[in-house]
């Protein structure tokens, strides 16, 4: 039971990040952090050949789905 309490807290935050980053666009795809972004994307695709989509697509991606 406790798990399945913790499993749900963990979801629920999950979403919520998720909407205050939608919410927050603007900041989150501004230019300066954008190549931030990019920089640290480029670091570990170069070190463990794992490619990480940039959050602005992935935003765009889910607010076409959901129609927001």
């Amino acid at each position: 039971m406790r798990i399945l309490l913790i499993i749900a807290g963990l979801l629920t935050a999950g979403c919520t990040s998720v909407e205050q980053v939608i919410d927050n666009k603007e900041l989150y795809c501004s230019g300066p952090y954008k190549g931030v972004r990019a920089v640290g994307r480029a670091v570990l695709s170069g070190t463990t050949g794992v490619l990480v989509p940039d959050v602005c697509d992935t935003i765009d991606d889910i607010v076409a789905k959901d129609g927001v």
